[in-house]
């Protein structure tokens, strides 16, 4: 550390501080324990006496002026611990000051490491051999780190986190048919089965073919969190209840940012005046739309205006400068969700991943996994199956390139056009009703006319580590708006007291 950032600390403070301990209640000690740090400390003596105070307070043991002196004797030497303890005895806060003396330790604690975080940039940066990029990366990174000030809780007894776990389940009870705790998607069936919401940290991927639908489906995710709105009858009522500040303020509309590798910004923003307005692309690039056209589309521009949506086109961007641009806009914009389009256009700087495919994939998955964790969002990412998958149901087993994202992802959604599958379902749909109607459902199914190709599409659960997944079930059908890239849920009601309601037609 610099001669300058050392320089930055409050000696007196720190002994306040330790002095605060043993004038506070035992309650008073457990909170200064569980917030402070023994890295706020700057003399070695000061460091022991924090650590045998915090080891007293964790077991629970009396805490005074002697027993400290004790506790000290096997680390500090007699005429270091005497003059330790006497000054601490001669600067014994109030208990109450506590706060605002942890509050002021911390922030010199923060003014010494940012220092030596600019320190190690400047080396960076002077040496030659160093990336330029990657001097960047580290020095942001550095110092985002420093701004967010992460600290782990530690250890505790489940009893802790039980309370939470307990809320959580009180929340959803209270809650009933609605998403609780995380954002939700404004798909009918993506929320009843992630019924927990879109959570900070998560990494939700969205996985099809070539035309697939995948970039359609982002972009009707993050239309839906940006404006608040969604496919099912209960949206609408728990954004009134959101707007009167009562409760599901989750479904309010939230900043969503889309960094786009393949398609420009400006292609992006058309496709979505087209989906708002319900003006056909071909009217609208040849110019032939009627005067209702022409006020649906000024309406349209009017709601985009309004939303909560930022666009970024980042052509050829490493995995390490997304991360430097993620957390920036984060910060700055408030962004509460990503989308990021797509994966396997995603590189990676580092050494090890030169020439080496596999390892530039891998470095991409954990960088993403990384970027949900420093940003505290959730960030939904896109990605293409094999090859040799594509018109087939397929699971986990079609990622290829992206085969350690879909292990690191929290969601894993497969889409598709119905027309591709539709012999790989009949069977399974057929059993699946049999199951519920027995054998009236074979007259039914019979006489079940053929979708129309064009207008349905499905999207698979492969995997879900918060609720159920489509494995050996019918998909989620999809209505597939071609002309105005969009999909529609063909459910309208999120919460189905039955179990047994049945997709539209």
């Amino acid at each position: 550390m610099s001669e300058g950032a050392t320089q930055l600390a409050n000696p007196n403070a720190e002994l306040a501080l330790l002095g605060a301990v043993l004038r506070a209640s035992a309650e008073q000690r457990l909170q200064i324990v569980i917030q402070g740090r023994e890295e706020w400390f700057t003399a070695a003596e000061r460091v022991c006496a924090w650590r045998v105070l915090a080891e007293m307070v964790n077991k629970a043991l009396p805490v005074d002026m002697t027993l400290l002196d004790d506790g000290l004797r096997p680390f500090l030497p007699e005429r270091s611990r005497a003059e330790l303890v006497q000054q601490m005895g001669g600067m014994l806060p109030s208990a109450s000051a506590w706060a605002v003396l942890a509050e002021r330790v911390q922030s010199y604690y923060v003014r010494r490491r940012g220092i030596a975080a600019i320190d190690a940039a400047r080396a960076q940066f002077m040496d030659l051999k160093v990336p330029a990029t990657e001097a960047l990366e580290s020095a942001e990174s550095a110092l985002f780190d420093l701004h967010e000030k992460k600290e782990g809780v530690g250890m505790r007894h489940v009893s802790a986190s039980l309370k939470q776990a307990y809320a959580s389940i009180e929340e959803s009870i209270s809650n009933r048919g609605y998403v609780t705790g995380g954002l939700p998607f404004g798909f009918t069936d993506f929320d009843r089965c992630y019924i927990k919401g879109m959570r900070p940290g998560h990494v939700i991927m969205y996985v099809a073919p070539p035309g697939g639908g995948k970039t359609v489906a982002m972009m009707k995710t993050a239309w839906n969190r940006a404006f608040g709105r969604g496919d099912y009858d209960e949206y609408d009522r728990a954004l009134a209840f959101a707007e009167k500040g009562e409760k599901h303020l989750n479904y309010l509309p939230s900043e969503t940012g889309v960094f786009t590798l393949e398609m420009d910004d400006v292609s992006l923003t058309e496709r979505l005046l087209i989906t708002q307005s319900k003006v056909e692309i071909a009217k609208m690039h040849r110019g032939t739309m009627s005067r209702w056209d022409q006020e649906q589309l000024k309406k349209a521009n009017q709601r985009i205006i309004d939303s909560k949506l930022y666009f970024e086109f980042v052509p050829g961007i490493s995995i390490q400068e997304l991360r430097v641009k993620a957390r920036y806009a984060v910060m700055r914009f408030k962004l509460k969700l990503l989308c990021i389009d797509y994966a396997q256009l995603i590189t990676s700087s580092s050494k090890s991943s030169q020439g080496n495919r596999t390892q530039e994939m891998v470095d991409v998955s954990k960088g993403l996994k990384l970027l949900a964790q420093e940003c505290g969002v959730p960030v939904i990412v896109l990605a293409q199956p094999k090859q040799e998958t594509w018109g087939h149901r397929a699971g986990l087993n079609a990622m290829a390139e992206t085969a350690q994202l879909a292990k690191d992802a929290d969601l894993v959604v497969m889409f598709g056009f119905w027309n591709s599958i539709k012999k790989e379902l009949e069977g399974l749909e057929k059993a699946t009703k049999q199951a519920v109607m027995g054998e009236e459902a074979d007259e039914e199914f019979e006489d079940r006319e053929a979708d129309d190709p064009t207008v349905y599409a499905y999207a698979d659960i492969v995997k879900n580590r918060h609720g159920p997944n489509t494995n050996g079930k019918p998909p989620i059908k999809l209505r597939w708006d071609r002309d105005f890239f969009d999909f529609v849920s063909t459910n309208c009601s999120l919460f189905d007291s039955t179990g047994k309601e049945t997709q539209a037609a």
